[in-house]
């Protein structure tokens, strides 16, 4: 039986640095330098010259994210100390003191030019609130060589963050500089806060509720900034998925949910939707509103209110109606009505004009009622235009009965072209009996 052979032979151990990743293959290879096998002259090795090493990934993982040039990785030769075919089997974290030139092995052998002409993952440097309506601006940093941070760990600064304290000793919060350049450092700088609402009140922004405490924040963060969050620190339990603009999908320790778009945002249901809220609800917009329903529309509430700033317009393609037990209007009123108009009341109508009322119809008018009918006029009546009848005060259902069957004497005036009309006031002759 053979016993040199793959499982069998020795099990050679190494360490090395990444110092390149991007694998022809797209298998998640890297070319590593590894200590004591290869040396740090590039000349007399070329990275291209390197063994690819092969990564060892979970069961049902499909995709592979490649360490970055400069990490340092640890693994072992499937083919035993013939060295040629590295298995990497994880990373090994560390507090780098200096970053090495590039024109040595075992450092990232890129500069940041070299990486930004090559469009390499960059971090936002920058972001702040613009005064319009689109968005947040942002600033992006040049690419940074590997590993960014000196004296530090190399393992994200969300899982591990400087808890300040006040004079006093007292927990003071978490410290700004130990977070920097990452989303929750965004995302406090970019905090929209007294949002006024239509009840005439403001509100909050949540400020982010980022409290971790190690080891306690399970972090996955990403070259560019994106961060997935599953926060187990004591009563600041949160998760949250953020982009690296500040974005952010978060559940809140009380068990809110908190929803931010630093653009633009879209909602698309093919199906259904529908919204239940068990308090409250407030929205306020700081530009146009368009709304628009292909079918009915029904708001059903307990009580309705529109307010406008400026003016106000309803129009329908078909009728239009209003009803309730009760119409009113206030205000300086003028309206203007360019079609035909059909009026019908099926019941008595009460109406009371405190100011002055002018109206003018255009064309013919007939008005007919079909019962009685009381005016009161306090001063006197002017008519401009053509008079065709009109009716003494006896056809009408008036205040003073007849007396002794006699009529009233009410002159009727000449029929005159257009021009004022003056009626003069009745002259009730009763008679003696």
């Amino acid at each position: 039986m053979q016993k040199d052979f793959l499982g069998l032979n020795n099990f050679v151990w190494w360490f090395g640095v990444v110092e390149n990743r991007l694998d022809p293959l797209e298998l998640g290879r890297c070319q590593v330098r590894c200590f004591g096998w290869h040396n740090e002259d590039i000349n007399q090795i070329p990275i291209d010259k390197l063994p690819w090493a092969h990564p060892i990934v979970p069961y049902g993982v499909r995709s592979v994210q490649p360490p970055a040039e400069g990490t340092m990785v640890f693994g072992f030769f499937a083919d035993g100390e013939d060295g040629q075919y590295p298995i990497i089997m994880g990373t090994v974290p560390g507090i780098p003191d200096e970053i090495r030139q590039n024109n040595v092995g075992f450092t990232d052998p890129y500069t940041e030019a070299d990486k930004a002409s090559k469009t390499f993952p960059r971090k936002i440097k920058e972001a702040s609130i613009v005064p319009d309506t689109t968005g947040v601006k942002i600033v992006e940093d040049v690419p940074k060589r590997n590993p960014a941070n000196l004296n530090e760990p190399t393992t994200s600064r969300l899982s591990r963050p400087t808890r300040g304290q006040a004079d006093d000793g007292s927990y003071d919060g978490i410290a700004p500089e130990s977070i920097a350049g990452t989303t929750i450092d965004i995302q406090r700088k970019t905090r929209i806060t007294k949002i006024q609402t239509a009840a005439n009140d403001t509100w909050d922004e949540p400020y982010p509720s980022f409290n971790a405490q190690y080891p306690f924040n399970n972090v996955t963060e990403t070259e560019s900034g994106h961060a997935l969050e599953l926060d187990d620190t004591n009563n600041f339990e949160r998760v949250q998925l953020s982009h690296r603009t500040g974005s952010t999908l978060e559940f809140l320790p009380e068990g809110h949910t908190k929803i931010k778009s630093q653009k633009g945002r879209y909602d698309v249901t093919m199906g259904d939707h529908r919204n239940y809220v068990n308090g409250s609800k407030y929205e306020t917009i700081d530009s146009d509103y368009f709304l628009r329903v292909n079918g009915k529309i029904r708001i059903e509430c307990d009580g309705f209110e529109v307010v406008s700033g400026g003016s106000a317009k309803i129009s329908a393609g078909q009728a239009a109606s209003i009803s309730g037990s009760s119409f009113s209007a206030s205000g300086l009123t003028s309206s203007s009505m360019t079609g035909g108009v059909t009026a019908a009341v099926s019941a008595g109508v009460s109406a009371k004009l405190s100011g002055g009322v002018r109206s003018q119809v255009e064309s013919a008018g007939v008005a007919g009622i079909k019962g009685k009918m009381a005016a009161m006029i306090g001063e006197g009546t002017q008519i401009i235009g053509i008079v065709n009848q009109t009716y003494g005060i006896q056809d009408t259902n008036s205040c003073i009965p007849p007396v002794a069957d006699k009529a009233l004497n009410v002159p009727d005036p000449p029929l005159q072209d257009v021009g004022p009309i003056n009626v003069p006031a009745p002259n009730f002759d009763f008679g003696s009996g």
